[in-house]
């Protein structure tokens, strides 16, 4: 699987790609007499395809799960479950910076989340520990959700800045995310979803609803690099562009009947559309993009998407881990398993919103 470069404390999008697509994304595991016996247990219920009783029998979970070879099904540490609830969360307790993976610890690459600017913490900075844990011991995902925690709890850092070492302790703050971002260009509207979490799917229509209002004709849906997220959202943004009761994807797993799930609502757009996607567009992503391509609703441009049909759910265990598993596979409207090349593009190009504006233009009613 594929690992984003960069993970930042106010946002989603990388944590969103290693969720995948999230079909009930916070059931509570029931208990069990070990952790071990708990997570034979979700297996042998859960898991989209049958296993034998010689991989449930493995002496350990490390054991039990690397028996898979299945790259979306994890054990999640406390802290990494933590970086792993913002992928369909609407918000998340943190101290406001972005950071990426560095030599040593977590380099800075910005202190500040809209108006909000952390005091003590400067772009370039490197994070040598976190609550007097050295972050060169702890996996990356592992360092970020040890900062990440409840509002009005406090983080201490040390921080390498230059030559000294200095000792910092933040506040962790209550952040909203905001993965919808609409302009007007021309006359068409431009729609970039970040990733599908929680409210995506009403943040859409209500960018759809002030294009129309400024005079939008066509609609451009902007999918790059959008890793995914809830099953939910994606079907909301479906909905937006389908006619009620169309097809948005099928689903089935070995102790999963197939189940369809369908479109619903009002259509909120009759215009044309195109659908932009990369090969970092993934899973949730993929979901919409290959409806709307199926229907004929939309065009596709720009590169082939990732290429993720799984579905992955997300158990709570009593312990504050969790194990995220993969319990089905989906399929497009028209049948495709995208796992085999992803949704290809109907108009291939490294300049996508350049040329779907141009293929717009021709096309405005």
């Amino acid at each position: 699987m594929r690992r984003t470069a960069v993970l930042a404390l106010a946002a989603a999008a990388a944590v969103a790609f290693v969720v995948g697509l999230v079909l009930h994304p916070l059931s509570t595991a029931s208990a069990g007499p070990s952790e071990l016996q708990q997570v034979r247990t979700e297996l042998a219920s859960s898991y989209y395809r049958p296993l034998p009783r010689w991989v449930l029998d493995e002496p350990s979970i490390p054991k039990l799960l690397a028996a898979l070879h299945d790259p979306y099904t994890a054990y999640l540490t406390p802290a990494e479950y933590r970086v792993a609830r913002r992928a369909f969360a609407g918000g998340y307790g943190g101290v406001g910076i972005t950071v990426l993976p560095a030599p040593g610890g977590l380099l800075v690459r910005r202190a500040s989340v809209g108006s909000v600017h952390v005091e003590g913490v400067r772009p370039g900075d490197t994070i040598l520990a976190v609550d007097g844990t050295s972050t060169a011991r702890l996996t990356y995902h592992e360092a970020v959700g040890r900062i990440l925690g409840v509002p009005g709890t406090t983080v201490e850092l040390r921080i390498r800045r230059g030559q000294h070492t200095l000792e910092v302790k933040l506040m962790r703050q209550q952040f909203k995310l905001h993965p919808v971002h609409a302009s007007l260009v021309g006359r068409v509207g431009v729609i970039h979803i970040s990733a599908f979490t929680r409210g995506s799917a009403a943040g859409t229509e209500t960018a759809i609803r002030r294009l129309q209002l400024e005079g939008a004709t066509a609609y451009v849906l902007d999918l790059r690099g959008n890793p995914g997220g809830l099953l939910n959202q994606a079907v909301g943004v479906s909905s937006l562009f389908l006619r009620d009761g169309s097809i948005v994807a099928s689903l089935a797993g070995a102790h999963r009947p197939l189940r369809i799930v369908y479109a619903h609502g009002n259509v909120a757009v009759t215009a044309p559309v195109a659908v932009l996607v990369d090969g970092a567009s993934a899973s949730a992503s993929e979901v919409v993009a290959g409806a709307l391509k199926d229907h004929g609703r939309a065009m596709i441009v720009g590169r082939p998407t990732y290429g993720k049909s799984f579905v992955q759910q997300i158990d709570r265990l009593p312990s504050g881990a969790a194990l995220k598993l993969t319990v089905a596979r989906y399929l497009t409207p028209a049948g495709y398993d995208i796992s085999h090349g992803g949704v290809q593009p109907d108009i291939r190009s490294r300049h996508a919103l350049v040329a779907a504006l141009h293929l717009l233009a021709g096309r405005r009613s």
